[in-house]
Formats: structure tokens, C-alpha cells, sequence
């Protein structure tokens, strides 16, 4: 059975929403199986009146869903039309209130709709293994938010990171020997030195050399673990790439820790599409906060 289900058809009215961004994974896939037993024994069962989207039943266990369950328009009563505007306007750049002001709906829906989406499309990210030739870069972050339990983050050896108000955790920015950059939640800060080095040996088991910026006990353990180990150069694209993103996320007005990594694969997938961050409101307003001398 699937964790996630998932099933889209090719004549979904909420497709071609979808699609905007698929290209950044192979796995979003139209499966036409039961999410509830996993079994393709299944027939069209009519249209949802709301929203027209395609029903089904399963013979193999005899229970009814609709082709949007798993995905962020489940249970949605609004339409296509609403769904494809809304997310235009999100990729824009325009802020939870400036969407539900344009789509005519709530900011709490407006709000509600951009985290489902987000956390949606995280759900197809896999990380890929480092090897050969890789740059790192170390940075911190601070969690913010009350709600300590949906703050937990996976770190690199699976186990879950529950951190209160105002701990910090260490993110590591990889950029591979493909020029596939990553972000990976690492550790608690500080850092555990009986743990860092068994950490570092799983990241880098692949890794021939290996450049490292900002973290110097980091740094030394990855020589313990890897034959070279040297500065990331300023010319690299992972500078670019975390630079970018800082001044990005600064053109917000706040964001939850409990929600960063929806942030940074946001983010990503921009990167991944022709870097089209350059154009939404927040990298424009951070950059400017930046030149201005404001942050």
C-alpha cells in the first residue's frame, strides 16, 4: 500500500496545474491503482458535482475515491480555474494576502493552499548520494516556532531532530559532481563530536574530495573521513546558490522554522527552472534590503 497515494488522471481537471513544475520529477506519475488496497481493479464511478473531478471504485475492496486524493486539491471544492490562478500568483511572488485578495478567498485558505502545495511536491524529493568531487556549505538556523512537534526534522541517519524555541540545527547546502545542489538537515547545534564523525562517514562514503565553508569542526572531521578536503571557492555555484536564496527568504515577512523545508525546496525548484526566483517579489525585495544596507 502506498504512504502517499497518489492518482492523477491524464484528463484531471487539475493537471495541468500540476505539470507546471513535473518536470522536476520522474516520480510524479499517473498510477491508476487503489490507494486504498493497492490493486488496479478499478472502474470509473462518476464526477465529484463541485469540481468535475473523476470518481472511481474499487472492485478488489468495494470503497469509492476521487482522483485528486493525495494531492493538494482533495476534498477542494473550488475549481480549476481558481487553483491554476492561485498558483500562478504564488509562483509570482505575491504575498498569502495579495492571493486570497486576487482568487477571492480567505487568507487563511490562501495560506493553508500555498503549505499543501509545498509540502506536496516535497514529498517527490530524494536526495541523490554524493560522490567524487563535492562542495558543502554549513549553515544555521534557529527554530521559531512554538509548535515544537511539528518542528522535527529528519536528520542525516533518519532519526527525528525535536527542537524547542530557540535551539538551532545545522543544515548542510551539497553541491554534487553533477552540479545537483541539495539541502540536508544535519544536527543539533552544538554538534555531538561522538556522532559527527559517523555522520560525515555516511555522507561522505562516495566522496573523493570535498570542499567545506562554514563550519571549521565540520571541516576537520570530513579529513578524517574524506583524502582531500578543501575550501569552497567563491567562485562556486553553490555561493551563488546559498547567496541567492538568503535574499530570497529575507524578502519574506517572516517564515515558521516548522515550515523552512518547504521554503527550501521551493526555492530549488525555482533554481532547477531556469532560476526563475530572479523574477518573485521576495528575491527582488530582498536584494534590495541587501544593496539598501537594511539587512
Amino acid at each position: 500500500m502506498h504512504s502517499n497515494p497518489i492518482l492523477l488522471t491524464e484528463k484531471s481537471k487539475y493537471y495541468s496545474t500540476l505539470g507546471y513544475i513535473n518536470n522536476m520529477s520522474e516520480e510524479i506519475t499517473t498510477i491508476k491503482v487503489c490507494p486504498h488496497c493497492n490493486e488496479n481493479n478499478i472502474i470509473k464511478y462518476g464526477k465529484v458535482k463541485s469540481n468535475n473531478a473523476q470518481i472511481f471504485y474499487c472492485k478488489s475492496c468495494e470503497k469509492r475515491f476521487v482522483e485528486t486524493i493525495g494531492t493538494p486539491f482533495y476534498r477542494s471544492r473550488k475549481n480549476n480555474e481558481i487553483w491554476t490562478g492561485y498558483f500562478e500568483n504564488m509562483w509570482i511572488g505575491n504575498t498569502i494576502r495579495e492571493c486570497a485578495e486576487k482568487m477571492e478567498i480567505s487568507q487563511n485558505t490562501s495560506f493553508s493552499w500555498r503549505h499543501k502545495i509545498l509540502s506536496y511536491y516535497l514529498k517527490f524529493f530524494k536526495r541523490k548520494s554524493l560522490y567524487n568531487d563535492v562542495d558543502v556549505m554549513v549553515r544555521i538556523y534557529v527554530q521559531n516556532s512554538k509548535k515544537e512537534k511539528e518542528s522535527a526534522l529528519m536528520n542525516v541517519e533518519k532519526e527525528n531532530i525535536t527542537l524547542k524555541l530557540g535551539e538551532k540545527v545545522f543544515f548542510l547546502f551539497t553541491k554534487n559532481n553533477d552540479n545537483t545542489i541539495e539541502f540536508l538537515p544535519f544536527d543539533k547545534y552544538p554538534l555531538s563530536r561522538l556522532s559527527l564523525k559517523r555522520r560525515l562517514d555516511m555522507i561522505f562514503s562516495n566522496v573523493k574530495k570535498v570542499g567545506v565553508y562554514g563550519n571549521n569542526v565540520i571541516k576537520s572531521y570530513a579529513k578524517k573521513c574524506v583524502d582531500e578536503v578543501t575550501r569552497v571557492e567563491a567562485n562556486s555555484e553553490l555561493f551563488i546558490y546559498e547567496r541567492d536564496m538568503r535574499s530570497w527568504i529575507s524578502g519574506f515577512w517572516g517564515i515558521s522554522f516548522r515550515y523552512i523545508l518547504n521554503y527550501f525546496n521551493w526555492f530549488r525548484i525555482y533554481y532547477v527552472n531556469n532560476k526563475m526566483y530572479k523574477e518573485t517579489r521576495q528575491y527582488i525585495y530582498g536584494t534590495e534590503k541587501v544593496f539598501s544596507g537594511i539587512w
